[in-house]
Order: C-alpha cells, then structure tokens, then sequence
C-alpha cells in the first residue's frame, strides 16, 4: 500500500496510506460540491479530489492546497469551516461507517472496493480531518509524522 505526504505549507505535514486518504477525500468532495462554498478555483479543487478518489494519482497522491487555495484570504477560513463540517457528519454517523456505505462511494479504483471490506471506525478519519484543520491553521508542526490508521 502506497503512502504519500499530505502537506499544506512550509512541507509541514504527514505521511499515510492513500487509502485512507482517498476515504476522506471522499467525504471532504461531498461537502465542497455544495454552493455554499467559494474557491476562486473551486473547480481545480473538486476535479484533483475526483482524481484522488478515482486512484488516479496513486503513488503520488496529494492534497494540492496551495495551488488553488489562496493563502491568507477567507479561502483558508472557508476549507476549515468546510473540514470541520465534514468532521461533523463523519461524528453523525455513529462509530462505524458501513460496509454499504464504503461499497457504495463511486471510484474507478477497483483496490478500493476490495480494501474496504469491513466497517470502517470514524474515529480514524476524524483523526486525519483534525490533522488537515491543524495544517490550515498553521498549528501542525511536524515534517515527517507517520499516520497510524487502525484498521485491519
């Protein structure tokens, strides 16, 4: 299983297995597909999610952030409302996100089908959006963190 950086700025970031990056990717694109949110390149943002999920990029899977959000402006205020947003239903959704639910999410990628065989614990993908909120903040401070994901 392949393991990419997922950085935002100042290569301050985290290492993890994508997939379990394109998991929460999945739920951060069904958040920023919703009118409510405004990117000046909301449309690069929502394509590089599709492609993530899709395993386009695997092997070199990324977050991208600093290319269509613009630093310093309201952009990093709105991806944080949206990620905490997404944490939110995430913690809707009880302690498990189900099979179904897992079996249901629409990728080309045929390993993901396969991986995700078995409920999988909320609690882990909330783990990675805390991590992304802290990135935005500027709060994260490491380089070179290996994210434990439980889940076998």
């Amino acid at each position: 299983m392949s393991q990419s950086k997922m950085f935002y700025s100042q290569n301050k970031g985290f290492w993890i297995h994508e997939i379990y990056m394109q998991l929460v990717m999945h739920y951060i694109h069904q958040e920023l597909i919703k009118t409510q949110y405004n990117f000046s390149n909301k449309q690069d943002l929502v394509d590089d999610l599709e492609d993530n999920i899709n395993g386009i990029c695997s092997g070199y899977i990324g977050l991208n952030w600093e290319d269509v959000i613009v630093a310093g402006t309201t952009e990093e205020q709105t991806m944080i409302s949206a990620l905490q947003n997404v944490k939110t239903t995430l913690q809707n959704k009880g302690a498990f996100i189900s099979v179904n639910e897992l079996q249901a999410i629409a990728t080309d990628d045929w390993d993901f089908k396969v991986y995700y065989r078995k409920p999988f614990p909320t609690s882990e993908l909330i783990k990675i959006i805390d991590a992304l909120i802290q990135m935005l903040q500027g709060t994260w401070a490491s380089t070179n963190y290996s994210m434990h994901i439980s889940y076998k």
